[in-house]
């Protein structure tokens, strides 16, 4: 089966190329939070970027997450549900951390939209770049 990329599949797919899709797509969205992470340091050092460059770099990290965690749901849950006697219960993690992950995404993306001149964006680009690289490196050790 050829890549999958960042769409979901229409059909279910095995557990290697559910992880190599994700471990592809972590790679993307880990160069994304890096350009992220020095929009914010730059930003945080007094270097005026573009007057939008903080908000747009949350609304690009919010779009790319929302993608993966819909492909991770399309390719995951399946597998997860039929993997007894854990499996299950996994995927009931998974879902509850997802919806974790959206609200705080869409909260941050709302705030950086409505008001993209707050200097504290900054600072929230910064934690917000730090913890999802954090996480990506704990879901790659599972």
């Amino acid at each position: 089966m050829k890549d999958i990329g960042w769409s979901a599949p229409a059909r279910r797919v095995d557990a290697g190329t559910a992880r190599r899709g994700i471990l592809w797509q972590h790679e993307r969205i880990r160069a994304l939070l890096e350009k992220a992470q020095s929009t914010a340091d730059a930003r945080l050092d007094g270097q005026p970027p573009a007057s939008d460059a903080v908000a747009s770099a949350i609304g690009d990290i919010h779009s790319a997450i929302e993608i993966h965690l819909r492909f991770e749901e399309a390719v995951l849950l399946p597998l997860l549900r039929d993997d007894l006697p854990v499996g299950p219960e996994r995927a009931e993690r998974l879902v509850e951390e997802h919806l974790q992950q959206r609200g705080m995404l869409a909260a941050l993306h709302k705030e950086a939209s409505n008001h993209p001149e707050l200097p504290l964006l900054a600072s929230k680009l910064a934690a917000l770049t730090s913890w999802l690289s954090r996480r990506a490196v704990q879901v790659a050790s599972l």
